[in-house]
This record gives structure tokens, C-alpha cells and sequence, in this order.
């Protein structure tokens, strides 16, 4: 994390960068792991600053939930989210794209409305969109936050739950969420055999309710398979594909 100073410098040049064309969003493809093909993709958020270049998120993010940018953020990548998904549905390409979401943007109405609005403005079907809740904060107002994931399942789009088994995302917080998907912690897959032992706990408790399980921080093959075998759905990492532009994305499907 940058000292103080340049932190507050990073979160003043942070406010309006959406607006002046300085955000822009990767995508990381998703694999069906029992099939091979890829069926879905994560939308990161990326930072090109005029003269710092690009700026991690692991800089940026903190700073934009502490200084409540995160809306900002989180309203431009749901824009780009629907528009890439849109774009390669009328292209023949259906897959499913997941976006970020702090526990911040949902203390109110304001994402399920631009979420809905999205879906009429570019004829998407629900299912096509995603709605990753991150685990950087703990979620507060929990009935309200449910009722809010319930309208967006009712949209239907998917609600997941991101990093599962690390910080505030464990599996005390996934039953009592309407999630579709979980998203388990990479530090679960390169870890040792507790940590494998924690992954089966969760597929295990997960699984019988429908829930999807994606594996992260996939980077060997014995890594997806051992990922396949205790149960995951779903994969993603670097094996399966680095981040990229929509359009890198599309041309990489298309070959």
C-alpha cells in the first residue's frame, strides 16, 4: 500500500477517472472444468493513470471503498460488464460475465435498479450477468443486503460470492446468502492439506443447495484436476487464461 501521502494524492486523481476515459475493464476467461470450454468471464477493473501508468487495484481499490468511489467504479464496470456480454451474444458467443461488487454498493437500491436497466437497454438475458460480492468488507444491515441479492436473483442474475474461505466470506456467510455461486479462495488450492480439507468442507456444504463452485488460481494441471475431482464446476487462472480486453477475449474464442 503507498505511504499516506500518496494515497491521498492516488484517491484525489481516483475521483472522476471513469468519467475521463482512464478505467477500463479486463476480462478473465472461466472454464467448465468436466468439458474444457470456456463459458464465462470476469471483469476486472484497470487503472491507466496519465503519468503513473497503470496503477494495481490493490492500490486503487481500498481507496475508492474508503473514500466511497467505489460506486463510481462499480457503476463503469456493470456498464461495461452488460456491454461486453452484449456484444458477444450477438455474436453467437454466450457467455456469462461477472462483476465486481463491494458489500458497500449494496447498502442501497442503486445497483439492482442499473443492473435492471442494463438488462432491458441491451435485450440481455439475466443469466448473462454475474454479481460477485467481494470480501474486503463485512457486509452490515444483513436482512436488507438479502432482500437486495433476492431482486437481483429475481432479475435472474447470479449472485457469487467472491474468495470463500478467506477473510469475511466464509462459509457461515454463504448460508445465509441467496448465492448461485461460490468462488473459492486460491489460497485453498496452493495450500496444504488443511487447506484442501477446508475446500472439501465448503463443496461439500454448497453443492446439495445448487450452488456452482469455481475454482481460482488455477496455474498447473494438476491443480484443475485436483479442482475437478473434489468437485468445482468451474475454473480460472492463469492455465485457463490470463486477463484481456472483450475484444481479445472474442477473437480468442472465435479461434
Amino acid at each position: 500500500m503507498p505511504p499516506l501521502s500518496d494515497r491521498r494524492d492516488l484517491a484525489q486523481a481516483l475521483r472522476g477517472a471513469a468519467a475521463r476515459g482512464e478505467l477500463f475493464a479486463d476480462f478473465q476467461p472461466q472454464a467448465d472444468l468436466a468439458t474444457g470450454a470456456i463459458v464465462g468471464a470476469e471483469a476486472l477493473v484497470r487503472w491507466r493513470h496519465p503519468t503513473l501508468g497503470l496503477v494495481p487495484p490493490s492500490n486503487f481499490i481500498p481507496l475508492a471503498e474508503d473514500g466511497d468511489l467505489i460506486h463510481e467504479i462499480g457503476g463503469f464496470m456493470l456498464d461495461e460488464g452488460a456491454r461486453c456480454a452484449a456484444d458477444w451474444a450477438s455474436r453467437g458467443i454466450p457467455l456469462s460475465v461477472s462483476v465486481n461488487v463491494s458489500p458497500l454498493q449494496l447498502r442501497d437500491d442503486a445497483v439492482v435498479e442499473q443492473l435492471s436497466s442494463l438488462l432491458s437497454e441491451h435485450s440481455l438475458a439475466g443469466g448473462s450477468m454475474i454479481l460477485e460480492i467481494t470480501e474486503s468488507l463485512p457486509i452490515e444491515d444483513l436482512p436488507a443486503v438479502v432482500s437486495r441479492l433476492n431482486s437481483i436473483r429475481a432479475l435472474g442474475a447470479g449472485v457469487s460470492i467472491d474468495d470463500v474461505g478467506a477473510g469475511h466470506a466464509t462459509l457461515e456467510l454463504v448460508e445465509q446468502l441467496p448465492a448461485s455461486e461460490v468462488k473459492l479462495d486460491l489460497s485453498l488450492l496452493h495450500g496444504n492439506a488443511t487447506s484442501l480439507d477446508l475446500m472439501t468442507e465448503i463443496i461439500t456444504a454448497v453443492r446439495p443447495r445448487g450452488i456452482v463452485v469455481v475454482a481460482e488460481g488455477i496455474e498447473t494441471i494438476g491443480q484443475l484436476y485436483r479442482a475437478r475431482d473434489l468437485g468445482c464446476a468451474r475454473g480460472q487462472g492463469y492455465l485457463i487464461g490470463r486477463p484481456m480486453s472483450c475484444e481479445a477475449l472474442e477473437k480468442l474464442l472465435a479461434s
